[in-house]
């Protein structure tokens, strides 16, 4: 409701103020108080400066006055430099970044009066008022459909080319966030570049081919016609370059400029109506350090995540961002619409396989990574051929993570971590969400896998409660005590990704020491269970138990050597089998 509705009062002394302002000044005559079709009230308004008189609406909003009044020119007429076009309100003194309930429409009015006094110092004169505008970049490109990216890397390479000579230009085109975002791929021949840009963005989008030429001095365009941009082109000696791109029918790009000042053009139509857009430069500015120096050890990791679903697409993407550079996924599962609620991934993904589909999300997100995707089930029906292959593969990575929440693949990735002697982590939904376990297993630190889930399960059992573990086909349902359903949300489920996640870069950047002083957590995320409140967190103090790495039955080497001759093929059955091949 308005607040000229429900604070009449209000309304009573905005009146009066404005009514005693127009009393003490010549410069001022107010008009007729009604509301406009949306029910905001409105005051019209003129204000004389020397032979000039111009006429104003002000609009209060809705929320007056904890926003302030807007002020337009009554025919929507571009008056000042300090207006948002020339159907924008005034940008005065008061304005939300420095807002004040106190401040009224009477002072509102008297800055605009000045504004204009400022701009018009003189009869005939116009000068450009002083501003108190911060410049903002995403406020100055919202009215910017078509944007050029620009890396230091690029501008350092364009301004390197010869002066006056065009040079060939492969860009990349594609749509992203309502926006046409434009970027180098290539300068010079296709086969042999002077300069690939190191702009990282994911594959796909269109490419397109053009030109590039370095003219000093040529300063910004802005939006020009192709009459504009063919003389431009003839007044550097240049025609023939503009003859190529704007006789002819097809779409050409065209970038010029020089030092800091580049632009895009992209002319299309019939010759002899050929249409130029100009594209709006975005200099991409000097990447700035968004991770620890620890991190940087990261893209060397390869970690191997069992499971894709809510939980496994979390961390995969977590650490993706945190620096990992190498992945390797295992799941047979399929991703479907009612997984949306959950999952990393999206509904373009529905259909498709989760770890193909996660392993392309990786790829958007870091294109210069390495994935591998398996799709099996590990512990299920699968070929033996196969089932080795994934356990060798596993068996390969720097970190193991279990977010399947299924005790036959825990048994399998236990027992590769603990013959190969690799650290790994598994977390767990508790039924219906009302917490979570997140564990962890490095060795010679820590109990071996399989032990430390023992020691786990004897403590939940411990706590005289019934263990609300997952269990049955919807692992993320559960009632409560009082019999109401619990359903995990995605907050829930990120939140235990995220601790999963922590303890990997954790494991990963710290071998030898850690900033965790348990292994195994439990955490609670409303009062069910033996939880007294969400976020109860009860760590679990597991004993170092159980021996890693393989174990073997050591022969002495006569035996050893008896071995091998009673299971080796002799020369002529290998030679025959190797002929046969």
């Amino acid at each position: 409701m308005s607040w000229w509705f429900t604070r009449s009062t209000r309304l009573s002394s905005e009146k009066a103020a404005i009514a005693d302002l127009e009393a003490g000044v010549d410069w001022l005559q107010v008009g007729r108080w009604q509301t406009n079709s949306d029910l905001a009230m409105c005051v019209v308004f003129r204000i004389v400066t020397g032979d000039d008189e111009f006429a104003f609406e002000m609009i209060y909003p809705s929320v007056f006055p904890d926003a302030p009044p807007m002020i337009y020119t009554q025919d929507r007429s571009l008056v000042s430099g300090h207006q948002y076009g020339a159907e924008g309100e005034l940008c005065l003194e008061h304005r939300p970044d420095n807002w004040l309930p106190t401040i009224t429409g009477a002072d509102m009015i008297a800055s605009c009066q000045r504004l204009l006094s400022e701009e018009r110092p003189e009869q005939g004169a116009l000068v450009h008022a002083r501003s108190a505008h911060i410049a903002s970049l995403g406020r100055d490109m919202r009215s910017h459909y078509c944007r050029l990216l620009l890396t230091p890397g690029d501008l350092e390479a364009l301004n390197t080319l010869s002066e006056y000579t065009p040079q060939p230009l492969i860009l990349n085109d594609r749509k992203a966030a309502s926006s046409l975002i434009s970027s180098i791929v290539s300068v010079g021949q296709k086969d042999t570049p002077f300069w690939v840009s190191d702009l990282l963005i994911p594959k796909g989008g269109l490419e397109e081919n053009g030109f590039v030429v370095r003219v000093p001095g040529a300063g910004k365009q802005g939006d020009i016609s192709a009459d504009d941009l063919k003389a431009l082109l003839e007044g550097v000696r240049l025609a023939e370059l503009g003859n190529t791109v704007l006789e002819s029918d097809g779409h050409e790009h065209l970038l010029i400029g020089d030092a800091a000042d580049w632009e895009l053009f992209w002319i299309y139509g019939e010759a002899g109506k050929r249409k130029v857009i100009n594209y709006t430069t975005l200099p991409i500015p000097e990447p700035k350090p968004r991770l620890p120096g620890s991190h940087a050890s990261l893209f060397g990791k390869k970690v191997g995540i069992v499971g894709c679903g809510s939980v496994g697409s979390k961390i995969a993407t977590s650490l993706c961002r945190s620096g990992v550079g190498e992945f390797f996924l295992i799941d047979e599962d399929i991703f479907f619409p009612g997984n949306i609620v959950r999952n990393e991934l999206d509904l373009n993904d529905i259909g498709s396989h989760k770890a193909y589909a996660l392993r392309d999300r990786l790829l958007r997100i870091n294109p210069r990574i390495d994935v591998k995707a398996l799709r099996i089930s590990l512990g299920g029906q699968e070929s033996a051929n196969s089932m080795a292959g994934a356990l060798e593969a596993l068996g390969k990575c720097d970190l193991l993570v279990d977010a399947t929440a299924d005790p036959s693949a825990f048994n399998m990735i236990a027992s590769v971590s603990t013959r190969q002697r690799k650290p790994m982590i598994w977390t767990e939904v508790l039924a219906g969400g009302i917490g979570g376990i997140v564990a962890r297993s490095r060795p010679d630190i820590d109990a071996v896998p399989l032990a430390a889930r023992s020691q786990i399960e004897i403590w939940c059992n411990d706590q005289g409660m019934e263990w609300a573990r997952t269990a049955g086909t919807d692992p993320y349902g559960n009632r409560g005590s009082d019999g109401t359903p619990l359903i995990a949300e995605d907050a829930e489920v990120a939140i235990m990704a995220a601790h999963a996640a922590r303890y990997a870069t954790d494991i990963l950047t710290r071998p030898d020491a850690s900033i965790f002083p348990m292994s195994a957590y439990v955490i609670g995320f409303s009062s069910e269970w033996l939880f007294n409140e969400p976020f109860d967190t009860r760590p679990i103090d597991l004993q170092p138990i159980g021996t890693w790495g393989e174990t073997a039955d050591l022969l002495e080497p006569d035996a050893l050597l008896q071995l091998l001759k009673d299971h080796l093929p002799d020369k002529e059955t290998a030679d025959a089998t190797v002929s046969a091949g």
